[in-house]
C-alpha cells in the first residue's frame, strides 16, 4: 500500500500534509528516510514519523454494548440527539459500526463490528442468526402464546415465527431469527401480549450476561 495512504489512515493528517512530511524526510522506514509518497509498504509496517514510532491500530472485530433505553442506534442524528457514535470510546469512533439496530425504547445487547463481512453474515436472513429478547408484557399472556408465536404471527410486515423458551409471570423470553423494525413488539402484540418493556439478551452466541447498562465488552 502507498506510504502516504498508510499515514493518512493512521491519522497523520490530510493527503497533502502527509506528502509534505514524506518529502521533507520526516518519515523513516528501517532507520532510513523515505521521500517518495508512492513508496509501497505493508499496511502493518512500523513507521517512524518525526521521531515517533507508528504501528497500526488494532481494532476489536466485535464488541458488545448494553444499550440503555433512549439512545438512538444511529451513528449521527440530524436532530442532535445522542447516537451510538457519541457513546463509543474515542479511539473507536468512526471505525466501528452497529450490527443492526435496537429501537429507541428497547434496551440490551447491541453488537458493534469493524468487519463488514462479519456484519453482513450476522444480519443476513439466510444465516438465521438467533436473537433472544426478554419482554415484559402489559398483562398476563394468553395461555397458548407459545403455540401462537410458533405457528406464525401476521403483522403489517409479514408473517413471523419465534420460539418462546420461558414465560415467568409477565416476562416472556422469545428468540427470533430476523431483525425487522419492531418485529418482536408487533408479533407479541398481535399474539395477544402487548409489550411494556423489551430487552435483547443474546445475539448468536454472544450473551448480555452481567454487562451493565452503558458498558462495553470486547468479544473478539
Amino acid at each position: 500500500m502507498r506510504l502516504d495512504r498508510v499515514l493518512v489512515g493512521r491519522g497523520f493528517g490530510s493527503r497533502k500534509e502527509v506528502e509534505q512530511l514524506i518529502r521533507r524526510g520526516r518519515v523513516r522506514l528501517g532507520g532510513e528516510p523515505v521521500k517518495d509518497p508512492s513508496f509501497h509498504v505493508a499496511e502493518d509496517a512500523a513507521i517512524v514519523v518525526e521521531g515517533v514510532r507508528s504501528e497500526p491500530e488494532v481494532l476489536p472485530i466485535l464488541v458488545a454494548w448494553h444499550k440503555p433505553v433512549g439512545v438512538l442506534t444511529t451513528l449521527r442524528d440530524p436532530w442532535g440527539r445522542e447516537g451510538v457514535d457519541d457513546v463509543l470510546p474515542e479511539p473507536w469512533r468512526g471505525k466501528l459500526h452497529p450490527v443492526g439496530r435496537l429501537d429507541l425504547d428497547t434496551s440490551g445487547l447491541l453488537l458493534f463490528s469493524s468487519d463488514g463481512a462479519l456484519t453482513q453474515r450476522l444480519l443476513s436472513p439466510r444465516h438465521a442468526v438467533p436473537r433472544t429478547y426478554v419482554a415484559t408484557v402489559e398483562a398476563d399472556p394468553p395461555a397458548d402464546l407459545i403455540e401462537r408465536v410458533a405457528a406464525g404471527v401476521e403483522t403489517s410486515e409479514g408473517v413471523f415465527t419465534g420460539v418462546i423458551s420461558a414465560i415467568e409471570g409477565r416476562e416472556v423470553t422469545i428468540t427470533v431469527t430476523e431483525g425487522k423494525h419492531r418485529m418482536v413488539r408487533r408479533m407479541l402484540h398481535n399474539a395477544g401480549a402487548s409489550v411494556a418493556e423489551l430487552r435483547r439478551v443474546a445475539y448468536g452466541d454472544v450473551a448480555l450476561d452481567e454487562l451493565a447498562p452503558g458498558a462495553w465488552r470486547v468479544v473478539r
